[in-house]
């Protein structure tokens, strides 16, 4: 399974759990929150795509903008100090010391109107 279709799968999973928690009569809301990174090769690394205060993180993802490889230590939901709920990568470049690589972390974020 591809890392798009992995992170479809895991937001329908997490929209279907919500949607079955909330009230009959509320209207949820989907945002996609995004973070773009440029990841200056060496070091471990760690971005993420973080909700509003709000709403809630169902699933979430990323994408590599360069033909580099990447070994990925966390792709998985994460809630900050604050509470507020995100999606969070954290990898390094293969080989250590890699050019720059950029890329997109995706939090899809859910709100009860």
């Amino acid at each position: 399974m591809s890392k798009a279709n992995s992170a479809i799968a895991l937001a329908t999973l997490g929209l279907a759990l919500f949607v079955c928690s909330t009230a009959a009569n509320a209207t949820l809301v989907q945002t996609i929150r995004t973070f773009a990174f440029n990841y200056p090769g060496g070091s471990q690394q760690q971005y993420s795509a973080m909700c509003d205060p709000g709403e809630k993180v169902s699933g979430g993802g990323y994408q590599i903008n360069s033909g580099y490889s990447i070994f990925i230590f966390a792709n998985a939901p994460v809630v900050a100090p604050n509470g507020t709920h995100g999606w969070t990568l954290r990898f390094t470049g293969i080989p250590s010391g890699s050019p720059t690589i950029g890329g997109t972390v995706y939090a899809i974020c859910l709100k009860e109107q």
